[in-house]
């Protein structure tokens, strides 16, 4: 082509027309011949998918994004709808955002995105199971211990009965007879229900079962006819009987009329009997005066235990363990101790004779460097919750009650109204040397329990006073709807308290529900995407499963990640020591890799199911751990389960102004990279980049430094490393096995890159949406050739008329 000259003529109309001609000595010039600078070039560029359906047409090119950005911002929608034929969402699919507490799906965001997409653009789920973004409080729930909730029957009953629990070791105001001379003596010790002692009976010779007898005398009392009575007691027998039962007996006359059946129908193990009953006339007049109970039809021993008898307590049953400290500590912990952390005698206890003594610290200064929290105590939705206590100090104090757990309630910090007295709501309570009382309705302040959260805990925070001594007693929680009408504690009959018994579930039950929780989470999608007419092409049925480093499977053997530990469990709560949102499902659920990718075959037969990695191009010992564990999920299946390998691929680059430079960190990544896809095609899988991005950033002390205003060198090199990526991928994967190429994030702006590569320029669009260099290497790539080289001329104009590249390309 001969030499060209040109001169740019300004006119008073558009500076952007450019007038051409001769020099003199040249030959003619067409203006088909006349070249083009790159952004006149690249502005005649197709879309990218027109360039994928005619170069690369049995993959699929695709795009991640945030859903909330798709749908909302209509410029990026239509940028991503003209460019891509599949999106992925950045995070809308994940466990997290799809899974209730309740074990539903939250499906409205999703609805949404899905609605957004037209017709003919695929989906690609991401993903089904991973360490991260997981729903920790559901998944936690499912596989803490069980509770149930015991009413303690001193605490339901006026008891009458003085020497009801035989702990001081003896058997005073009880009796025995039997007409073949039966025992009655103390227990030895340990041999109580749950306690030290208990009265042991033997029968030598069975008979009728009034043959054997074991009598309290009762108090002379006044009992109230019409009202509820309660018998409770535990009794054990080295054998079976079936006849045992309990009555109200005048031992004058050996007569009564009120008999209470309790058969001893399992040998060696405490049963419980709580017999309410109402009190009528003919009771009362047979002039009971013992409880007696019938051992006498079975030859051998039992043991009776903790026998209650009275007029049964009424008012609202309270949840908090030990609230009184008449046990002691029992049930609390001391999250920050202060100064000291005592239960102490008081004259002046609220609730029995103890109440519990704290004080902080000289220096103490924040809330909770003075914490105690209660034990755990099942929720209840849809109630609305009294908090109520007693508190007084050496001093004016201060203190407020917090939420040890964010997954338990929706405000961990509230503000209250802590005496019911207050103009407002605050954040903390005052305290004095008179005892007040805190009283408050949780819900009443704008705090509740979370959804799917199944026990919760609440704290005493009292650390922001230096020296401070404080007292605590009287301790409830109780329901509303169990109160009645007043509210004031002193005007309502006194809570009933209860036990919580925890029952640890073991690892084969925790086994057992996860995996039911794996399959209803993959059912529920697949419903869900059915009853929408969606049908996948492809899953990320398992997302980064092998740990850096160690090249294991994460949560098997103990291998986690980052600051993650193994879970420590307590016959009352498991503490799982993993982030929040982690859940290793691994560490749970035995083979959990092929009961995913069955169940995920079980409901999804259509769709390619995939597993997904990152660093696989950076490091060959992740590389051949993840296609070792591949052939063990196919293996264990006993067919080949998995279709496809995803390899993420982001890429960070350092790129200089210097093209020798820049053309040695090609070379080298592209050595790596080649490897990669070769290593992949030879295990016969399909082969999928499921995230790529480029990068230009450089690391300072191990921290990112992103490359804040790149040069036109530097985005040269981030295109050429796009369309080396794409030529590798072409000439190292068999077609048949080629999958596709996905793009993570499609322009440079900011809200795209809040949580991820902040502050780069990682993209193919610019933050104004318009093509970089990067454009033009991704469909180079596809093509394998320089698309640019057909355009000239006249083809300058698309740049000015459509105004689609960015001004980076220079």
């Amino acid at each position: 082509m001969p030499t060209v000259a040109s001169v740019m003529l300004l006119t008073g109309c558009d500076d952007q027309i450019m007038e051409w001609f001769t020099p003199e000595g040249h030959g003619t010039v067409t203006k088909a011949e006349l070249p083009l600078q790159v952004k006149e070039v690249l502005a005649n560029y197709d879309n990218i998918k027109d360039y994928a359906s005619q170069y690369m047409p049995n993959t699929v090119i695709g795009l991640g994004i945030g859903g909330a950005i798709y749908a909302s911002d209509d410029a990026r929608h239509q940028l991503a709808d003209n460019n891509f034929q599949m999106i992925t969402w950045g995070n809308a699919m994940k466990h997290d955002a799809m899974m209730s507490n309740s074990g539903t799906l939250n499906t409205a965001s999703l609805d949404t995105y899905l609605d957004a997409m037209p017709a003919g653009m695929k989906l690609y789920g991401h993903n089904f199971f991973w360490h991260t973004q997981q729903n920790q409080t559901y998944l936690r729930s499912l596989i803490v211990p069980s509770v149930e909730i015991i009413q303690d029957a001193s605490e339901n009953v006026e008891n009458i009965v003085a020497n009801s629990d035989f702990e001081a070791g003896n058997t005073s105001g009880w009796g025995a007879w039997s007409s073949a001379g039966c025992k009655q003596e103390i227990s030895d010790k340990g041999e109580g229900f749950e306690s030290d002692y208990a009265i042991r009976l033997y029968n030598p010779a069975a008979g009728a079962n009034y043959s054997a007898q074991a009598f309290y005398k009762l108090p002379a009392v006044t009992y109230e006819e019409g009202e509820t009575y309660v018998l409770s007691f535990y009794v054990m027998g080295d054998h079976i009987d079936t006849q045992f039962q309990a009555q109200l007996q005048n031992r004058n006359t050996y007569s009564a009329k009120k008999y209470l059946g309790s058969p001893i129908n399992k040998a060696g193990e405490w049963t419980y009997y709580e017999h309410e009953f109402e009190m009528t006339a003919d009771i009362i007049n047979s002039a009971f005066d013992h409880i007696t109970f019938d051992f006498g039809a079975a030859t051998g021993y039992v043991w009776i235990d903790n026998v209650k008898f009275g007029k049964k307590k009424t008012g609202p049953t309270n949840y908090a363990e030990n609230g009184s400290f008449e046990n002691g500590t029992n049930g609390w912990t001391f999250n920050n101790p202060g100064a000291g952390v005592e239960v102490v005698e008081l004259d002046d206890a609220i609730d029995g004779s103890h109440a519990l003594k704290l004080t902080a610290k000289d220096d103490s200064k924040n809330y909770w460097d003075l914490q105690i929290t209660t034990a755990g105590m099942p929720t209840f939705p849809g109630e609305k919750v009294r908090i109520a206590f007693f508190i007084k100090s050496s001093q004016v104090g201060k203190g407020r009650v917090s939420y040890p757990s964010g997954d338990e309630i929706t405000n961990q910090w509230p503000w209250v109204n802590w005496t019911g007295k207050q103009s407002s709501w605050t954040e903390s309570f005052e305290t004095s040397t008179s005892w007040t009382e805190i009283n408050y309705v949780m819900q009443n302040m704008s705090h509740d329990f979370k959804d799917g959260a199944t026990t919760w805990h609440f704290c005493i925070d009292l650390g922001t006073e230096p020296g401070v001594t404080y007292y605590v007693d009287d301790v409830r929680v109780t329901l509303l709807s169990e109160e009645g009408e007043s509210t004031s504690s002193k005007q309502k009959a006194a809570p009933r308290r209860v036990q919580m018994k925890y029952t640890p579930k073991t690892a084969e039950e925790k086994d057992a529900i996860l995996t039911d929780a794996m399959e209803s989470w993959i059912s529920s999608m697949a419903d869900y995407l059915n009853g929408k007419g969606i049908t996948p092409y492809g899953y990320d049925v398992i997302n980064e499963a092998i740990a850096d480093g160690s090249n294991k499977v994460r949560g098997v053997d103990n291998v986690f990640g980052g600051n993650d530990t193994e879970p420590v469990e307590t016959e009352s709560d498991i503490t799982l020591n993993w982030d929040n949102g982690h859940f290793y499902w691994g560490y749970y659920v035995k083979d959990y890799g092929v009961k995913a990718f069955q169940f995920a075959r079980k409901y999804f037969p259509n769709t390619k199911l995939f597993i997904n990695d990152y660093n696989l191009e950076t490091s060959p010992g992740k590389l051949a751990a993840l296609i070792d564990w591949v052939k063990s999920i196919d293996a264990a299946n006993g067919t080949p389960i998995v279709d496809g390998i995803g390899t993420q691929m982001h890429i960070a680059i350092n790129p200089t102004d210097n093209a020798d430079d820049n053309a040695t960190i090609i070379a080298n990544l592209k050595e790596k990279v080649d490897a990669q896809f070769k290593t992949l095609a030879a295990t016969g899988k399909l082969v999928r980049v499921t995230e790529l991005d480029v990068d230009m950033c450089g690391y300072e002390d191990g921290e990112r430094s992103p490359i804040k205003s790149p040069s036109a060198a530097q985005y040269k090199c981030q295109a050429d490393v796009y369309r080396m990526i794409f030529e590798s991928y072409k000439a190292n994967v068999p077609a048949a096995q080629q999958s596709g190429i996905t793009i993570w994030s499609l322009t440079d702006q900011a809200d795209e890159h809040e949580y991820w590569l902040e502050g780069g320029q990682p993209n193919l669009f610019d933050a104004n949406n318009l093509r970089k260099w990067a454009y033009k290497g991704v469909c180079d790539g596809i093509a394998g050739e320089d698309l640019g080289l057909k355009y000239g001329g006249e083809d300058y104009k698309a740049f000015y008329e459509k105004q689609n590249v960015s001004d980076t390309v220079k």
